[in-house]
C-alpha cells in the first residue's frame, strides 16, 4: 500500500461511505486490488471493470480518486482507504455466514479430562468441553480466516489472533481503528450478556474511545506477553507463544485469580508451572506492579 489521498478535505463517515455504494465504484477497487502493484491504466482498467458505457464509468471512477484511488499520468493506483475497503470486503463479516460444526481438538480439557472442540457461528469462535460444559473461550472472528483451512488450522489462527487482538488493546490501542483504548478491571461484563469469562472475579474492560471495538478480556490474558510470566513458564518447559489460550490456567482458570482489594482495586494473578507458582499483582488497569516467585 503506497500513498496517501491526495484529498485533505475531511468527510463526514456517512458521505464517505455513500462514495463506495455502488456496485461499479466496488468493482473498480477490486480490480486494482487484483492488479500487479495494485495499478492499471485506465484502459486495462475499464476492461477488466467491463463497463460498456465511457461516460459511466469515468464518472464512477471520478468518484473514487482522490480519497480511494489515485491518478498519475494514465495509472490509477488504489490509495490506502481504498485497500480497508477491500479489507472489510475480504474479511466476510458483512456477506459470509461460515459455521464450523463442533470438531474435536484432540485436546483435553482441564476441568475433567474430556476432549475440547471448537466452534464456529454467527462470527464467533469458541472453545469449550462437551462433557463438563465449561466454555474455555469465545471470541470474534471473522469468516475470512475459516477459509482453506482445516478445523485444526482454523483453531490456531483463532488462537493467534485473539491474542493478537488482546495485547493490543492491552497497549492502549485499538486493533480495529488504532483509536486509544480505556483499560480498566470490572466485575461484571457489562457490554456483553453470557460472557465466557463472567464467573471470573474481576475481567479487564478493554473499550475503545473511538469506535465501537470493546473486549472483555481474563486478567491472565493480559499477561501474555509480560517478560516474568513468558520466561517463568519458558524456563519450566511451557512456551506462551505456541499453547493455546485454553491451555494456559492463569489465562482461564477463574480460581487463579484474586482481589485482594477494591479501593484501589488490586488484583493477584497465580501463574504455574507443575509444582512451582508465581504471584502477578496488578493494578486497575491491569499494569503489573509486583512479581513474587
Amino acid at each position: 500500500m503506497t500513498g496517501e489521498s491526495t484529498d485533505g478535505e475531511n468527510l463526514e463517515p456517512e458521505h464517505a461511505f455513500h462514495l463506495v455504494g455502488h456496485e461499479i465504484r466496488v468493482d473498480i477497487l477490486l480490480a486494482l486490488w487484483r492488479a500487479p502493484e495494485h495499478a492499471l491504466a485506465f484502459s486495462e482498467l475499464r476492461d477488466r471493470v467491463d463497463v460498456r458505457d465511457s461516460g459511466r464509468f469515468t464518472y464512477h471512477l471520478s468518484k473514487l480518486e482522490g480519497r480511494f484511488v489515485r491518478h498519475e499520468g494514465d495509472r490509477y493506483e488504489l490509495l490506502y482507504a481504498g485497500h480497508r475497503v477491500i479489507d472489510a470486503i475480504r474479511s466476510g463479516v458483512f456477506h459470509e455466514t461460515t459455521e464450523v460444526e463442533p470438531t474435536g481438538l484432540g485436546q483435553p480439557c482441564l476441568d475433567c479430562g474430556a476432549t475440547l472442540a471448537f466452534d464456529y457461528a454467527g462470527h464467533v469462535g469458541t472453545v469449550s468441553c462437551p462433557d463438563c460444559g465449561t466454555t474455555f473461550l469465545e471470541y470474534p472472528f471473522d469468516p475470512g480466516g475459516v477459509v482453506g483451512r482445516s478445523v485444526e488450522e482454523v483453531a490456531a489462527a483463532f488462537d493467534r489472533r485473539t491474542r493478537h487482538v488482546w495485547a493490543l488493546a492491552h497497549e492502549a490501542v485499538c486493533p480495529v481503528c488504532s483509536g486509544t483504548v480505556a483499560k480498566r478491571l470490572v466485575t461484571s461484563a457489562t457490554k456483553s450478556e453470557d460472557h465466557y469469562a463472567s464467573h471470573h472475579p474481576v475481567v479487564a474492560s478493554l473499550d475503545c474511545q473511538r469506535c465501537s471495538f470493546f473486549s472483555y478480556v481474563p486478567v491472565g490474558g493480559t499477561l501474555l506477553a509480560h517478560p516474568a510470566v513468558v520466561s517463568f513458564l519458558y524456563e519450566r518447559g511451557v512456551d506462551v507463544r505456541k499453547t493455546p489460550l485454553w491451555r494456559l490456567d492463569f489465562v482461564v482458570d477463574a480460581d487463579r485469580v484474586e482481589v485482594l482489594s477494591t479501593d484501589p482495586r488490586r488484583v493477584a494473578v497465580v501463574v504455574s508451572a507443575g509444582d512451582e507458582t508465581m504471584r502477578v499483582v496488578v493494578d486497575d488497569e491491569a499494569n503489573v506492579l509486583s512479581v513474587d516467585g
